[in-house]
């Protein structure tokens, strides 16, 4: 890969652009010989020492494969080339240091997964339980490749955090109060009702207490056995700290990681001393080097004093800009958590450059973003769906509607006649506009509990494609008035939870299988790639009076000029297991990769 030259370029050659770092949260951290490993909104990145360099600092950062499912990842712990990464998709496994990632098959399904604790005996039994945000606790017996659910005794299926005691004994810190199993985690008891609160972290003491954080700063600590729980009077007052996380370093200091900053102490608790002002979300140790990491909202810091002093490293590349929404020759890089970054492309005796710009001043999440025109985004969040005009900053509120979760946006159509139809993830509201968003009606959507995967309009007709992650069943609906009334249609069984859609031509994605509509009203099948999970994205452009298709599947990029009778690679030079995203102006091919960076190839 080359980036830009003064030569006419190769259309042939991908050219680089590297996105501006940005500040990012850090949600999971998980030191290894010679390297750490992070984990936050973008997904996964793994810091390297420069060989030669004086000082952690010296390091750089690279950026890991794309997960599927997407990230965040909140929880990630490392054991020689295994690697496990968990977050709101499930789990995902690595058995080549990061290399290559598969998905874990869980008995619940999709869940959202809270923590990780790893048998203190994994070396010789395999064993690791995951705390998920509504499904109890999993357990696996092979090191994270199978998931079988290990509830039974518990009252709360919201579990905070997890903590072996010895082989067989582990705590759980719930909603609603402690558990405690004596048989590795396949069943629980309630050894502590908290009335006050969740217990958010659990950490042990060196002496072999237990300490427990409710949410509300209340210190409880227990015996050795986590059965006897008293409050602990801290000479510090805690209350509205917000606790995130509390971990107990080989010195025996304790590290409270909370919103309001990083607290220490090195009397068991007893009294704190703020020792960094960032919000701190997880805090962890290089096994057998004494370094300490804190993961913060802005990034990483290091400390080698035992957490008496840190400093920052260098800024991940874990932001979660992967999703690209071309607009004209502009390009939005834009996530959920991270404002939207404009590259507005040119080309000059330097080669292509791109000036860079952040839309300021909204509310995040987004939960669905959309180019309707040259000139508008549709942008939906918790505020409801609001039109902006990024030139000028004016903006509209269109719908006022709380726009959680994933939020599917379509149109059809042009100013001011232009029909939008707006839907919830959950494939349970539907709402339409006919006149370009000045007025709306809420429809009733028969796809029941299934997820909606996808929502593409035309000017003929409105389909959509709802997904079963229990019964891996795709099943795509039909709508000739405006979404008012479906017909059931194709159905096909797949792993893959996305589908894929493009307007011009009608085409899905399920699984490796491109399905474009023929004039008859039929699907016709072409399979794109090979393996590594199916098409991601599908994306189409006109050139020279002819239509070209780009697929993002397993594999990789690949192109068709015959409305998807042959395809031809074009992921040359690219490292495929970073391609987070594609998109096609009128005269380019991108494809963004994981860590932020833009490669372009002319058409």
């Amino acid at each position: 890969m080359t980036t830009g030259s003064g030569s006419e370029p190769d259309k042939q050659t991908w050219r680089e652009l590297v996105v501006p770092a940005l500040p990012t949260p850090i949600y999971a951290l998980a030191p290894a010989p010679g390297r750490l490993w992070a984990g936050g909104l973008g997904g996964i990145a793994c810091y390297r020492a420069v060989p030669g360099e004086q000082g952690e600092e010296a390091g750089i950062w690279e950026a890991g494969p794309v997960l599927l499912p997407p990230a965040p990842v909140t929880v990630l712990w490392a054991y020689g080339n295994l690697l496990l990464a968990g977050g709101n998709g499930g789990l995902a496994y690595s058995l080549t240091g990061g290399a290559g990632w598969q998905r874990a098959e869980i008995e619940d399904g999709s869940v959202g997964v809270t923590a990780l604790a790893p048998s203190p005996t994994f070396g010789s039994d395999n064993t690791v339980l995951a705390g998920t945000l509504a499904n109890g606790i999993l357990r696996s017996s092979d090191g994270g490749r199978t998931w079988r659910n290990v509830s039974f005794g518990l009252h709360s299926q919201e579990i905070t955090d997890l903590l072996w005691l010895d082989r067989l004994a582990v705590l759980a810190a719930t909603d609603e109060g402690i558990y405690r199993s004596r048989d590795g985690g396949r069943g629980w008891r309630r050894v502590l009702e908290s009335s006050e609160g969740a217990v958010e972290v659990l950490t042990r003491l060196p002496g072999g207490e237990v300490l427990a954080v409710l949410e509300d700063g209340t210190l409880l600590q227990a015996d050795a056995e986590g059965e006897r729980w008293q409050s602990l009077q801290a000479a510090v007052d805690l209350e509205g700290v917000h606790p995130l996380s509390l971990f107990t370093t080989e010195a025996g200091t304790l590290l409270l990681g909370t919103q309001r900053g990083l607290l220490r102490s090195t009397d068991g608790g007893r009294s704190w001393q703020t020792v960094d002002g960032r919000m701190v979300h997880i805090c962890r140790q290089g096994r057998g080097q004494g370094r300490l990491y804190a993961g913060t909202a802005e990034g990483v810091l290091v400390s080698d004093d035992d957490g008496h002093s840190w400093r920052a490293l260098p800024e991940p590349p874990l932001h979660d800009l992967l999703h690209l929404q071309p607009q004209g020759e502009r390009l939005w890089l834009v996530g959920t958590h991270t404002a939207p970054l404009q590259a507005r492309l040119t080309v000059d005796k330097a080669g292509e450059t791109a000036e860079w710009q952040r839309l300021q001043g909204l509310t995040l999440p987004l939960t669905g973003c959309a180019v309707i025109d040259d000139e508008t985004l549709l942008l939906a969040g918790p505020e409801g769906l609001l039109r902006l005009w990024p030139a000028s900053g004016e903006h509209q509120l269109l719908l006022t509607e709380p726009l959680e979760g994933n939020t599917l946006i379509t149109w059809a159509g042009s100013a001011p006649n232009r029909h939008i139809w707006v839907a919830s993830g959950d494939g349970r509201r539907l709402w339409h506009s006919a006149d370009d968003g000045a007025s709306w009606r809420q429809l009733t959507p028969p796809f029941g509990v299934t997820l909606l995967a996808a929502l593409q309009a035309t000017p003929e007709h409105l389909v959509a494609a709802t997904y079963d992650p229990r019964q891996y069943h795709v099943c795509l609906w039909y709508s000739t008035d405006d979404g008012s009334n479906w017909i059931r249609g194709l159905e096909a069984d797949t792993n893959w939870p996305l589908v894929a859609s493009c307007a011009e031509p009608l085409a899905l994605g399920i699984g490796n299988i491109l399905l474009l509509a023929g004039p008859d009203g039929n699907w016709r099948r072409s399979p794109v790639g090979h393996g590594g999970g199916g098409i991601r994205r599908v994306v189409s452009c006109e050139r020279a009076g002819q239509r070209l298709l780009f697929v993002l599947a397993g594999g990789g990029i690949f192109r068709s000029d015959d409305l998807g009778q042959s395809w031809q690679a074009q992921h040359e030079g690219l490292p495929l297991v970073r391609i987070a995203d594609i998109a096609c102006t009128s005269t380019r091919l991108v494809a963004l990769l994981s860590g932020g960076v833009l490669c372009l190839r002319r058409l």
